[in-house]
């Protein structure tokens, strides 16, 4: 070949490499276009499969989850009704005194709409907090899109997705309210943005200022603290207006923001007529108790927040918004002192308004009851470092780099920092929150990543990009890593429990049980437990046998469980009891080493050998405790359906004891002040206290006891309900009739001397029924039923 036909080849090469390049560089064009259309949809379906992981498992995680998943099982076979007598015994609970009936209707429109495709109630109940969860993360990509363009909406969107700060609470299996409210709240947020950008269009952005108020007021349909829906966009209609005194003049966008949460306050009230009220209703205890802190009567508004919304809060906002708008007339250096005076009397406004009304929290931190305590919850407790870095891990260093956005001024950082400023700052004061501050990390991580590769330029740019793609991966692997190893903490030993007291027990029996499996018992057995979803002292009172037995009857108690994750608890139970001292030692250890008949157990600097025997034979064991060995006072074993005292060898401590599991394998350690609790006594031998009688055990991990007392029994018949009347020493039977809305519409004592069968008259009016029987002034049984019938 000739040197003039090799360099003809060698262009025609160099034009096919490039026409190949050209080729690639329109094919990632094209795919990247592709993306960039579908950003938001290919995004939410992946924080969707991310959070149906827990799908899989076979219970819910946690033990709220359980009531709601109770109570929706309920009503989807019996109806809605407003009085749920599973709950809270002997009284029942009033479900719009918990939480609105969007919190149910939800997952159980889910359930309507799947249900011909073969989903049962508890399939829909798994769906749908991951269906809010994606559709918080559509609101938020849309959002940000609007203010700062796809990349950092992409960015923030995917880092929402991958956060376990987000999925937690928005996954299958673990169901609660919070995903309502920061669905919501990325709604109103989406529709500021887009308000905000509409500069040229008045209506529409009057329409959308509308729509986010409309928005604000559906949330309280949805769950009962629903309120930083109201509050929080008050402060992005702050921030809105501070730019206003070193930028364009923004404050008609910041009232209308700050008016838009008026309507939504004024559309809650409405609802909260149809749907319920939140939980500062006014009806409510916790209303009452912020009442009473505020002063501020809520009137027709019927709740105690939205009395202070309206009342306090907005028109300050409001009052702050005119004075900005007075001062961006004044020249620049003016405009800056008014910025800082505003900036600091808003301070400590915030800071007064704490101090004088931050008691609100605590009362908000109480469930069901206004008995209950908040100091043994650990969703109230502050986070530590491992809180943080299981919730946001490598958003934690991408996050700082939000304040690149600063390098520009405009308004689209008063919106987004009114989000990332006080989310961020809540997740420093409860564990519960680190879902709702997620939104905050994850913008200001997004927004952050975006703003540092448009800062940085050529192989700077690259670098970045890889650190950032690799940090990144790292997230979405500790995020799916932890998911998937989330596991329920109840198990088939509790449903097998429940499940036997639901077959063998009354539709009005009462259970006493640690707060923790209350919700449990109304799931397993449809059976209402004394104390749930809240610390309940009476009970932390009673396992340590400081109640009475006049108390419990005077409760409804007709059962009693004592488990071996209430040990677990044990710390926590004594903290609710209200002890913080010395005693009540309860110490769990595992074994550590088997050698023929002879188990080690051992614990942190506790130990016991055990060298097993037959039930009669005297037995070998050695407890080492603080560097000294010595033999237990008692030696208890459980074995096979048998707990047994054993003889042992050597000389006795006094203040020791010890109960050995064969059927589990594992031994507790305790003094003498706990093994003389009725825990102790019920759990560990078979001496139990009087009046109690062992009617179901596995063998150490769940038992339940029937307590022995003239107790009265419902079954229904042809003409309606029968009470049976057992160990029939009273003489007085009080009927109380309500209506569903929780109203007493009847009252009356019967004389039932001698009587062991009452058929309910048919001049007793109410849906629901509730009972005393008495002997004098002495209380023998409470309990409630529905008057229709039972659960099964």
């Amino acid at each position: 070949m000739t040197r003039k036909g090799r360099k003809r080849v060698r262009t025609e090469e160099k034009k096919g490499s490039r026409e190949s390049t050209d080729e690639q560089n329109g094919n990632t064009r094209a795919l990247l276009m592709i993306f960039k259309k579908n950003a938001a949809w290919v995004i939410a379906l992946i924080a969707f499969i991310i959070r149906l992981i827990p799908y899989r498992l076979k219970y819910p995680i946690g033990y709220d989850p359980y009531f709601h998943l109770a109570y929706l099982e309920y009503v989807s076979s019996h109806g809605w009704v407003n009085y749920f007598t599973y709950a809270l015994g002997p009284r029942g609970i009033l479900m719009d005194h918990f939480h609105p009936k969007g919190m149910w209707a939800t997952p159980y429109i889910v359930y309507r709409i799947l249900k011909p495709f073969g989903t049962s109630v508890y399939g829909a109940f798994k769906l749908t907090p991951p269906i809010f969860g994606a559709l918080t993360v559509v609101a938020v990509y849309y959002g940000v899109k609007r203010l700062y363009g796809w990349k950092a909406a992409a960015w923030t969107s995917l880092f929402l997705t991958l956060s376990f700060g987000h999925i937690f609470r928005s996954m299958s299996n673990y169901y609660r309210g919070d995903n309502y409210a920061l669905f919501w709240y990325s709604v109103v947020f989406l529709l500021f943005a887009y308000a905000l950008k509409s500069e040229r269009e008045k209506k529409k952005k009057l329409e959308f200022y509308l729509l986010a108020g409309t928005a604000a007021g559906l949330s309280s349909m949805f769950w009962s603290a629903y309120y930083i829906v109201l509050a929080l966009p008050l402060l992005t209609a702050l921030f809105v207006a501070a730019y206003s005194l070193i930028g364009e003049n923004r404050t008609y966008d910041a009232a209308m923001m700050a008016l838009s949460t008026g309507l939504g306050a004024i559309l809650a009230s409405l609802l909260g007529r149809i749907a319920g009220f939140g939980m500062l209703w006014s009806e409510n205890w916790q209303g009452e108790q912020v009442i009473k802190l505020t002063g501020i009567p809520p009137g027709p508004l019927n709740d105690a927040y939205l009395a202070l919304h309206l009342l306090l809060l907005l028109p300050g906002t409001l009052l702050i918004i005119l004075a900005v708008r007075w001062a961006v007339r004044l020249p620049q250096e003016k405009r800056r002192v008014i910025a800082w005076g505003l900036g600091v009397l808003t301070a400590l406004a915030l800071i007064v308004t704490i101090w004088r009304y931050g008691s609100i929290l605590n009362t908000l931190s109480v469930g069901l009851s206004p008995s209950g305590t908040s100091t043994a919850t650990a969703e109230m407790n502050r986070p530590g470092w491992e809180d943080l870095k299981t919730a946001y891990y490598t958003l934690l260093f991408l996050a700082p780099l939000y304040t690149l956005a600063f390098r520009k001024r405009r308004v689209e950082n008063a919106v987004s920092l009114s989000v990332v400023l006080p989310l961020t700052a809540m997740i420093f004061y409860w564990n519960r929150f680190l879902f709702i501050g997620s939104l905050g990390i994850a913008m200001a991580a997004g927004i952050g990543a975006s703003e540092t590769l448009e800062f940085l330029k050529n192989e700077r740019k690259t670098a970045a990009l890889v650190v950032i793609g690799l940090l990144t991966i790292g997230l979405a692997y500790q995020s799916i890593n932890t998911t998937s190893h989330l596991s329920p903490i109840a198990n088939d030993h509790w449903e097998k429990a429940l499940t036997y007291l639901r077959d063998h027990s009354y539709d009005n029996d009462v259970v006493m049980t640690w707060w923790d499996h209350g919700d449990w018992v109304t799931y397993f057995a449809h059976r209402a437990p004394v104390a749930q979803g809240t610390p309940s002292e009476l009970t932390a009172k009673f396992y340590l046998g400081e109640v009475p037995k006049e108390t419990l009857l005077d409760y409804g108690v007709d059962y009693v469980t004592v488990s071996y994750d209430t040990m677990l608890k044990w710390d926590s139970l004594l903290s609710t009891a209200g002890y913080h001292g010395s005693g009540y030692v309860l110490i769990i250890m595992a074994p550590v080493q088997a050698s023929g008949r002879t188990i080690v157990f051992s614990w942190g600097g506790y130990s016991a050998v055990v060298e097993v025997n037959n039930k009669n034979a005297t037995w070998n064991v050695l407890v080492r405790a603080g560097g000294v060995s010595f033999v237990p006072e008692e030696t208890w074993v459980e074995k096979g359906n048998e707990t047994f005292m054993v003889n042992t060898y050597g000389k006795k401590a006094g203040n020791a004891y010890l109960y050995v599991n064969l059927n589990y394998g594992y031994a507790v350690l305790m003094d003498e002040k706990t093994f003389s609790t009725t825990f102790a006594r019920l759990m560990f031998t078979n001496e139990y206290p009087k009046d109690y009688r062992l009617v179901y055990s596995d063998g150490g991990m769940v038992k339940i006891f029937r307590l022995i007392h003239p107790n009265v029994e419902v079954t229904w018949g042809d003409s309606g309900p029968i009470l049976h009347i057992i160990n029939a020493t009273g003489d007085k039977l009080v009927i109380y009739g309500y209506s569903d809305s929780g109203k007493i519409v009847f009252q009356k004592t019967y004389n039932v001397t001698g009587i062991t069968e009452f058929k309910l008259p048919q001049e007793v009016k109410g849906e629901v029924i509730r009972y005393t029987y008495m002997k004098g002034d002495l209380v023998l049984d409470r309990g409630v039923f529905r008057r229709a019938g039972g659960w099964d």
